[in-house]
């Protein structure tokens, strides 16, 4: 039996763990004790200190054999970079150490009546990383919760994916019972509660036998599921995340080419000139294109800014990462010394290592395939008599140069919507879009946070900057699924 642990930091997954250990080695609560190492699950700071996930075997006093995979706290205050890394982390380690789960159990705080902003985005990035198939073995556990008067979490609040998952309270005795061991041994306890306290203890060890009684009868009810979707799932969504950078590049390109081709629209209207104009035009078709090609599993740290397409650091040699802070300390293609924004300056572009990130592709220059055709235009308005014979020339090939380039938004436009439908049909969240708008909400409530606690105008700057670039992400799969349901796509 293999079960995948999962969930935000400090919700007690290690815990959780202990107890599973104590009570399927055959413990009574007398004889319970610590097994796994509390600093597994997160700092003073409430960060995750499980950087990649470990697996726990825990023998059953039967002789069988649990597998528990604990993996990183998810919606870590440092930041949503560390989340991507979280998410790697769990999807390398499923790919390469497990072939089947059993059962996915998410852990949540089920004693906050509000769901608070973190505990959604956790939600949604956990529905975001399993595909559809495997809703039959997703439960939740809601800890904290040593009563049905203590339950206050609001379902209707979870995301539609697992909404109805089965589920248990729990409230673990472990903790309290290896408390109240250390108050009777240090002589801290108030006099008179004792024989009282390890009655309430008894009673809360008697109903958790109950509740992982039913926990484990209903997971070896469950179809074993493999992981091969969950590897292609996250490969998909890191295509998508590769496509989506292509198309905003691309997008950014091609608009600015617009820009410069309806003022040359504008300027033969009002007939000026028409050597100036065609000079302009001919700076103008010039412009060479850049896109993302793929390098197989080679990975290269390239600049995202706008108007950057450099590959700072080819086959970079680190191990491949989502954390742009240990990019910037790592990477040789960054100096020691830090920008306004805090980041790493690289030595090849100038730019911040906040604007950096690992892809498994490098940027080239592509060759425009209208290239002939605007060789085509340019013999005939050369062999041209008359200014006005040019002049309609020139409004033929700009009108035609927009089109191309209309048309080339528009293709990039599809292939970004049909990844996102195929995501979206295998996806248990159902929707990339949602998971994108639980991120900017997060990050939204960070930076009001950040402010009423003064922090500094880069800091501001730097968390505004990310919040803009996924509304933009969000803006163009919106309109790519627009455009595509537009069309009937299926």
């Amino acid at each position: 039996m293999t079960i995948l642990l999962i969930g935000e930091t400090c919700v007690g997954k290690t815990s959780f763990l202990d107890l599973l250990a104590n009570v399927c080695a055959g413990r009574v609560m007398n004889e319970f004790k610590e097994e796994h190492e509390r600093q597994n699950e997160y700092d003073a700071g409430g960060r995750s200190q499980t950087k990649k996930p470990k697996l726990y075997r825990i023998t059953c006093s039967n002789g069988s054999t649990i597998n528990v995979i604990d993996t990183p706290g998810l919606s870590d205050p440092r930041g949503m970079e560390f989340d991507d890394e979280h998410k790697q982390a769990i999807a390398d380690f499923i790919k390469t150490q497990i072939d089947a789960i059993d059962c996915v159990l998410i852990m949540t705080n089920g004693t906050v009546a509000h769901v608070s902003i973190p505990t959604r985005y956790t939600l949604s990035i956990i529905s975001s990383m399993f595909p559809s198939s495997i809703v039959d073995n997703v439960a939740l556990l809601f800890t904290m919760v040593p009563s049905p008067l203590h339950f206050n979490f609001k379902r209707e609040m979870l995301p539609d994916a697992v909404r109805n998952a089965k589920s248990w309270c729990i409230d673990n005795p472990l903790v309290s019972w290896l408390r109240f061991q250390k108050a009777v041994n240090s002589g801290d306890l108030p006099e008179g509660i004792e024989e009282e306290t390890r009655v309430e203890l008894k009673h809360a060890y008697d109903k958790v036998l109950r509740v992982l009684n039913s926990f484990f009868e209903w997971v070896d009810e469950r179809k074993v599921q493999p992981t091969k979707e969950v590897d292609e799932l996250h490969r998909m969504s890191n295509n998508m995340e590769a496509t989506l950078s292509n198309v905003l590049a691309h997008f950014t390109q091609a608009e600015a080419q617009k820009t410069e081709l309806i003022k040359l629209q504008h300027e033969l209207d009002n007939q000026k000139q028409i050597k100036k104009i065609h000079e302009h035009y001919q700076s103008v078709i010039i412009q060479r294109f850049y896109t993302q090609e793929g390098t197989n599993d080679a990975h290269n740290t390239l600049c995202c800014a706008p108007d950057c397409y450099r590959n700072c650091h080819l086959a970079c040699p680190l191990e491949f990462t989502l954390d742009r802070d240990a990019l910037g300390r790592n990477c040789e293609a960054f100096s020691k010394q830090l920008g306004p924004d805090g980041g790493y300056i690289c030595n090849e572009c100038g730019h911040s290592s906040n604007h950096h990130q690992h892809y498994r592709s490098r940027w080239m220059e592509r060759e425009e395939p209208q290239v002939n055709v605007d060789e085509q235009a340019k013999r005939r308005y050369q062999q041209a008599d008359a200014e006005e014979e040019r002049i309609r020339i020139m409004e033929e090939y700009v009108h035609r140069k927009i089109k191309v380039l209309d048309a080339s938004v528009a293709a990039d436009m599809e292939e970004l919507g049909s990844i996102c439908e195929e995501y979206n049909k295998l996806s248990l969240s159902g929707s990339f879009v949602g998971y994108l708008s639980q991120a900017i909400l997060l990050l939204m409530t960070h930076e009001q946070k950040m402010k009423q606690e003064g922090a500094t105008m880069e800091a501001l700057e730097r968390i505004s900057g990310h919040i803009k670039a996924l509304e933009r992400k969000r803006a163009i799969l919106e309109q790519a699924a627009k455009e595509r349901e537009a069309r009937g796509a299926v």
